[in-house]
């Protein structure tokens, strides 16, 4: 399995789902950067008589997920707000009324990052090569806090997203999770973990359901069926 060097700008493609939509949606032709902080895990010394000091470990910090994005349609301030209107889904939002009143939902961010001479296009629907070296960074339960916009005479409409997530849900399964490999594989340890299968749980469970994507001549992403899709709670 050959590694690339280095990864560059057409190097990664992003995915944003929502919860309990069945919905995969690229956006990276619109993102210009990103960044990810957060998840500390600070110690503290407690003090005891005789020169004694005992070290403990604290809960794991939130992490915060950051975009920045070109604007030219409502998609990102459906992922900040959510929407009421009917028929209303990331991609589709022609027509469909945002407000600050409505209720936001969850989201699974992916990054998959591979050279972009193995990405496989349909349209609008770029998916990596399964065949190819991926390294994939997966954020669940991803939640929107801000949604900051700018636009200046001399240059584009913009904006910052600002997301955050727990290290863990109410159920101690990780929100955060990152691996290297193919996406199809007989070697053992040279793929990356699935998501298209409840036997043993395993990171199906942990990453909130399914997720799997087509290769073939029609590009496509597949959430499964309604009852095993992000986000799973079987």
């Amino acid at each position: 399995m050959a590694l690339p060097d280095h990864f560059e700008g057409e190097d990664v493609i992003i995915t944003f789902e929502r919860e309990n939509s069945g919905a995969i949606n690229n956006v990276e032709g619109r993102v210009l950067s990103w960044n990810i902080g957060g998840g500390n895990q600070p110690t503290e010394d407690v003090y005891a008589f005789g020169g004694k000091t005992f070290n403990f470990q604290k809960p794991r910090e939130k992490f915060t997920l950051s975009f920045d994005v070109m604007i030219n349609n409502s998609d990102f301030d459906y992922v900040q707000f959510g929407s009421a209107t009917s028929g209303a889904a990331f991609g589709s939002m022609a027509g469909r009324v945002v407000k600050s009143t409505d209720a936001t939902s969850r989201w699974r961010v992916i990054f998959w990052f591979q050279e972009s001479q193995y990405h496989l296009s349909t349209g609008t629907v770029i998916v990596p090569d399964k065949t190819a070296s991926v390294y994939r960074m997966i954020f669940c339960d991803v939640k929107s806090v801000t949604f900051d916009k700018e636009f200046s005479a001399d240059e584009y409409f913009k904006g910052t997203l600002n997301l955050e997530f727990s290290s863990s849900d109410s159920d101690g399964y990780a929100n955060y999770f990152e691996e290297e490999g193919l996406g199809v594989g007989t070697a053992a340890g040279t793929t990356l973990a699935t998501l298209t299968t409840t036997t043993g749980k395993g990171l199906f469970r942990e990453a909130k359901g399914y997720l799997d994507w087509s290769v073939t001549t029609t590009r496509s992403w597949s959430a499964g069926t309604t009852s095993t899709y992000y986000r799973y709670t079987g």
